[in-house]
């Protein structure tokens, strides 16, 4: 069987849907290759179609996307920056839908074989087709948005869920707002969640001891890592850790890693002035090679979104050996389980009761620890490549 995987969420820098596709992708191309058919394996990148290897860059986990010694992906970097115009975008989409449209006309195993789509929308395709959902927070809330983004969600998913032959989410949560929202039938819909990389599980002395130099860490430290947008309640978040006493921020400030997402991030008064001593910082984007050792080196890790589909930090932070204070609804709930403090996301106090009981409580920091790295080994890329797979097989009627 020739799978055909849209790489469109390779493009650099990558975030949560872009690792969940890189990471399954070399998985479904490494299995190709033991089961001794390596080209099975083929991704739609910018406007090209391209057979996968798993050396190909696109699927390392230490080298950008787009570089000076890849021109063919430099349009992806153009891309990234424009695809948020609906213009630009809605000509980008008919641009990959027409390669896409060719690739099955011209390649009768393509045709023959099937078409994944990691990112919500299914191109047009002429055959067997599985699409990924990862949540629903555009229409649970739109708030959270742009509203372009809306605009595209609400005109295009529902025919792509319509079209695919399988659908797969990342959650059980995810799989429950599908049949509620949607009335897609449960019979049609795989769970297949994202992994934690080996690297994450085995941070050595020599990888803390550089990153906390490279970033000038402190010895103790609270993270948090994600897109930063209004559905991550990094103002909640503030708001907690500002409500600390001055001498526990000193003592462990608060340290934001993600890239901008959309809206108004602005500071408070005294956000700003926590941010002007140190007490609060941005380290902005992380390379993947500096990402475990970052999470290892923390004392708590707090992650309060208002909405997840699954949540791949938590689950990253439980690997690396850190205490975990998350939201207690959506699917952070149901994936951090009793490894982890789940309080309500708009509760400022409780958040905060969290953040100084997980500085204070050694017994407990212990357990979520001791927890929190057993839970996270049962989420491996290799499992959740299995379970892919066995959608692609349903897909095709095997």
């Amino acid at each position: 069987m020739l799978v055909t995987v849209n790489l469109q969420p390779l493009l650099a820098p990558l975030t949560g849907i872009g690792h969940y596709t890189r990471e399954l992708t070399r998985e479904l191309v490494v299995s190709s290759k033991e089961s001794g058919v390596p080209s099975s394996v083929m991704g739609l990148a910018g406007l090209g179609v391209l057979s996968l290897d798993e050396g190909h860059p696109m699927l390392s986990s230490h080298e950008p996307v787009a570089t000076s010694a890849s021109p063919r992906y430099g349009a992806w970097q153009f891309a990234r920056r424009y695809l948020r115009n609906p213009v630009t975008r809605f000509a980008y989409n008919q641009a990959l839908s027409q390669r896409l449209r060719l690739h099955a006309l011209t390649h009768r195993e393509a045709r023959e074989g099937l078409y994944w789509e990691p990112n919500f929308i299914r191109l047009p395709w002429p055959g067997k087709s599985v699409v990924t959902v990862h949540d629903l927070s555009h229409c649970r809330h739109p708030e959270y948005h742009p509203q372009e983004r809306v605009k595209f969600f609400n005109d295009n998913l529902a025919s792509s869920l319509d079209n695919a032959t399988r659908i797969n989410v990342v959650s059980e949560f995810t799989a429950c707002e599908l049949q509620d929202v949607f009335g897609v039938a449960s019979q049609k819909i795989d769970i297949v969640p994202p992994g934690v990389s080996e690297r994450f599980l085995s941070v050595t002395e020599a990888d803390s001891a550089r990153v906390r130099t490279a970033h000038a860490l402190p010895e103790r430290y609270c993270l948090s890592v994600g897109t930063l947008e209004p559905r991550k309640n990094l103002a909640g978040l503030l708001q907690a850790f500002l409500a600390q006493s001055v001498e526990r921020q000193h003592a462990c400030p608060l340290l934001l890693v993600g890239l901008p997402g959309w809206g108004t991030q602005s500071l408070s008064t005294e956000a700003r002035a926590a941010l002007a001593d140190g007490r609060l910082r941005r380290l902005g984007y992380i390379e993947d090679l500096d990402l475990p050792a970052l999470y290892a080196n923390a004392t708590l890790f707090a992650y309060v979104s208002h909405y997840e589909g699954f949540g791949m930090p938590v689950i990253e932070a439980m690997a690396a050996g850190v205490p975990v204070v998350t939201a207690d609804r959506t699917a952070t709930r149901e994936v951090a389980g009793d490894s982890a403090l789940c309080v309500p996301p708009d509760d400022i106090d409780a958040i905060r009761q969290a953040l100084e009981l997980l500085q204070d409580d050694d017994a407990l920091r212990s357990r979520l620890i001791q927890s929190g790295r057993h839970k996270a080994k049962q989420y491996t890329w290799a499992h959740s490549a299995i379970a892919l797979k066995d959608s692609f097989e349903l897909a095709m009627g095997r």
